[in-house]
């Protein structure tokens, strides 16, 4: 609908016009009743990026898949299914591993908007193999913080639909078959320190585990401040740097170490000097305590 007024009749546009300051006025203030005017019955406000990912009742029938809110960032989902391919398993059910299937998820599911995944191991048929795999997929989701639901302890409420195969996602909630519980808090600090000791991307499973203390433990002793010592071998102490293991520990390794060093002081919250010194030596290990 226009807002313009109706023309005058000739006759009446003789008339002496009326102040500039008047027409101003009147002009703001058709344009104010416009812009203060609410949408016609039907109208669909724009949703702001909050409200974009908020659930909305799922479907009758459909597994609700997006239940709650969001906690992780896409970002953390993305690092985790790079880790989940190069580790072996088939991604799916994700707008960057081969699409969504339309109409196998909740009309609002998370699926579609890249914030959630399924994944699987192996071909069919191999469901003890699979289901030892995925349990370790879910330590490693628990320790980003993601949300799984699959039918580990059990096959409550959302885990019946998830027997053979597991589902991550960006919420506050998992489901490990015995109904929803909290998603845990989850730290990538072990995985940034597994790239700092240079380990493949499949083996960055943000767990600390032997390997994992074997290299940084490796870093620590090959600094002046520990003596250079070697406990490992000085080839496990040139792989955790990133230079090639041929057991002669030489200049070229020690740069390494102390880029390493550097590296490693970013993590734990230390000024980067690239020397092992006694501040370095105390954020590591209470680091070291607290991930272990």
């Amino acid at each position: 609908m226009s807002t313009h007024p109706t023309p005058a009749p000739a006759a009446r546009r003789r008339a002496a016009p009326r102040p500039r300051a008047a027409a101003t006025v009147g002009a703001a203030v058709a344009l104010l009743l416009v812009l203060c005017t609410p949408p016609a019955t039907g109208a669909v406000a724009e949703a702001s990026p909050a409200q974009s990912v908020r659930p909305a009742t799922p479907d009758r029938g459909v597994l609700p898949l997006r239940i709650g809110r969001q906690k992780s960032s896409s970002t953390t989902l993305k690092a985790y299914l790079s880790w989940a391919r190069a580790y072996g398993f088939r991604v799916s059910e994700h707008p960057s591993y081969g699409g969504v299937t339309r109409g196998a998820h909740s009309r609002n599911s998370w699926h579609y908007d890249g914030l959630a995944a399924d994944l699987n191991w192996g071909p069919a048929g191999t469901s003890a193999t699979e289901r030892s795999r995925l349990r370790f997929a879910i330590k490693v989701a628990d320790s980003m913080g993601l949300g799984v639901i699959h039918a580990r302890d059990g096959s409550v409420g959302s885990a019946a639909g998830h027997r053979g195969h597991l589902h991550v996602d960006v919420g506050t909630t998992s489901n490990y078959g015995r109904g929803r519980v909290a998603a845990p808090a989850g730290s990538r600090t072990a995985q940034r320190l597994q790239q700092v000791a240079h380990f493949p991307l499949a083996q960055r499973d943000n767990l600390w585990g032997p390997s994992t203390d074997q290299r940084l433990q490796a870093i620590r002793a090959a600094s002046r401040m520990h003596g250079s010592k070697f406990p490992y071998g000085v080839k496990t102490a040139q792989r955790a740097v990133g230079v090639t293991p041929d057991g002669a520990w030489g200049p070229k390794s020690r740069a390494a170490h102390d880029k390493a060093v550097a590296a490693l002081q970013r993590v734990v919250g230390v000024s980067p000097t690239g020397t092992w010194g006694p501040a370095t030596e105390r954020s590591y290990t209470s680091v070291r305590k607290k991930l272990r």
